[in-house]
């Protein structure tokens, strides 16, 4: 009887095992097809975190207090409008003398920001403020185009059609045709996310210096991108044709 349960139970596994298995039971190809191409930015979004350490919890709250205040006047005066300009609930931690020990030294209180700017025209004078602010840190940049929806749409489109020439090239290469469609998905995507020291990623964009408008701001080294660079991509797998 045991020995009929446990052959019972192998074979059952064994059928789920096959039912469950993702690999298609007839011949298939899979591809990723990709598109891609290189627009002007008309927009950006910056994060950052307003950060503050002190001996009190209200000398480090107050500290972050200010320079919100402080940094909400400046945004107004790049034409910057308050609904654009999100900041999270103020977080406060307390700081030890090491590791081991439990003796409060001080206090830190941060606040995370974002902000997002419908022109970039003052994009370069906004970064170049946030890197001198004293109480300012983690400071992000992303530049971003308001045609997005249209452009994904039609760079999904070409990345659809990239994969079927791959699939068919390789199909034709073994003699064979493709028959339809059996999956899809949609692969990554890149916006160029600007993010190293002086608000800008490697490899997420064509950049080119762009000149200042007055001598006075000859010294800042922040540049702005000419391009970003958009890409999509699609899996796919195809039947082959009998």
């Amino acid at each position: 009887m045991k020995l009929m349960l446990s052959s019972l139970l192998f074979a059952s596994l064994m059928a789920t095992a096959t039912h469950a298995s993702p690999v298609p039971d007839f011949p298939f190809v899979t591809v990723t097809g990709t598109a891609q191409m290189e627009v002007a930015p008309d927009s950006a979004r910056i994060t950052l975190v307003i950060r503050s350490n002190a001996e009190t919890a209200d000398a480090a709250t107050s500290a972050v207090y200010q320079q919100g205040r402080s940094l909400l006047s400046y945004l107004q005066s790049k034409g910057v409008d308050l609904a654009d300009i999100e900041a999270a609930q103020i977080n406060k931690e307390a700081t030890y003398q090491d590791y081991s020990s439990r003796v409060i030294t001080g206090y830190a209180a941060t606040q995370p920001v974002f902000i997002q700017l419908r022109s970039i025209e003052h994009y370069i004078d906004i970064m170049d403020h946030l890197f001198k602010q004293p109480n300012i840190f983690s400071i992000q940049g992303q530049f971003e185009t308001s045609q997005k929806e249209q452009l994904e749409q039609e760079l999904m489109a070409k990345a659809g059609a990239d994969a079927r020439q791959r699939a068919e090239r390789l199909a034709n290469a073994q003699g064979a045709g493709i028959h339809s469609v059996f999956a899809i998905s949609e692969g990554s995507r890149s916006w160029g996310n600007l993010s190293s020291d002086f608000g800008f990623g490697a490899g997420s964009g064509v950049y080119g210096v762009q000149m200042r408008a007055s001598a006075d701001m000859a010294e800042s080294s922040l540049v702005l991108p000419k391009h970003i660079r958009i890409q999509q991509s699609v899996n796919v797998i195809y039947r082959l044709a009998n």
